[in-house]
């Protein structure tokens, strides 16, 4: 049995709580920017403002998910879910290119930072931040959704120390330029972080086949059934993290028990493999070669048209 997943308030409480600090720690580094010059601090301070909205996101997907699906959205709504994180995506990719834009500026002038204040304002950030990741290291195993917002708020941590680090060197060495790299290198890291985002929101709603989820386990289990000679066709789509919906044609004998093999595969897709949407197809050989031998009318289609000119007028004429 898996864990009992604790109660949606708790998470959200924690969520929120995760997020307020996440917002206190950009607002000190902005500040803590403006004050020491330093755009290593401004980058983590980007870099941290980036997993405020992956928290919103977060907390969007706990409410919204929870809204069950209806006759204009039959899927529910994870896919808000996706779409803002799509837009969280293009956000950071923005900030993370203004910021390398910055770097690049700064390469070429020369610029003050003010070390101790750098380092100061840097190290209030790293406290709270091991608050916020202290919150979310218990309930991240309970769900994919908090799970990112506290690798997030790891990412996070790991950015802020080497901004500490940063800080210390050029304290002590008095080599101003270590802030020009850290900025860089912050910079690339938020980039390939959004660029990830980005490009797996695009594949959830063009509904590319999604390698996540076990095809392989899945024809394992039916394989056992008695009665289906195979599986010509199983379409998968991602609604959004974890969430899938699964559509399956399965090619039976003569003498199957349709019934059963329905409910099995209703039974083992939705509880070991999680899957809220299932759909089956149950077909005899036949009945697949007739199927193959049906095409859609490519110009009707194209034109929008959906003509039902097929005699389906009744002469009421007695």
């Amino acid at each position: 049995m898996s864990k009992p997943r604790p109660k949606r308030s708790r998470l959200v409480f924690f969520l929120s709580l995760s997020g307020l600090l996440s917002i206190l720690i950009f607002f000190i580094e902005w500040i803590g920017s403006k004050e020491s010059g330093s755009l290593a601090l401004f980058a983590d301070a980007g870099h941290i403002f980036t997993d405020v909205f992956a928290h919103i996101i977060s907390l969007f997907a706990l409410l919204i998910a929870s809204k069950k699906p209806n006759a204009k959205y039959p899927f529910g709504f994870h896919r808000f879910e996706v779409l803002a994180a799509l837009f969280n995506g293009l956000l950071l990719i923005g900030i993370a290119l203004f910021i390398l834009y910055e770097s690049y500026m700064r390469f070429s002038g020369s610029s003050h930072v003010e070390a101790d204040s750098m380092l100061a304002y840097s190290l209030v950030g790293f406290g709270i931040n091991l608050v916020s990741a202290g919150l979310l290291v218990g309930v991240s195993k309970t769900s994919l959704n908090l799970k990112s917002a506290y690798l997030h708020v790891i990412s996070d941590l790991l950015g802020t120390l080497a901004v500490v680090i940063g800080a210390l060197l050029i304290r002590f060495t008095g080599f101003r330029e270590v802030d020009h790299f850290l900025s860089v290198i912050l910079g690339i890291f938020i980039l390939k972080t959004s660029y990830g985002i980005v490009k797996e929101s695009i594949e959830i709603l063009i509904e590319a086949d999604t390698s996540e989820f076990d095809k392989e386990h899945l024809l394992e289990h039916i394989q056992t059934y008695r009665g289906i000679e195979s599986v010509p066709q199983i379409t998968v789509r991602k609604l959004t993290s974890g969430v899938f919906s699964v559509e399956l044609q399965i090619l039976v004998k003569k003498d199957a028990d349709r019934d059963k093999i329905i409910l099995e595969i209703h039974k083992v897709l939705k509880e070991e493999f999680g899957v809220p949407f299932v759909s089956v197809e149950i077909i005899s050989s036949s009945l697949k070669e007739k199927l193959e031998d049906i095409f859609v009318r490519e110009t009707e289609r194209e034109f929008g048209h959906h003509g039902h000119s097929h005699g389906h007028a009744h002469d009421h004429h007695h």
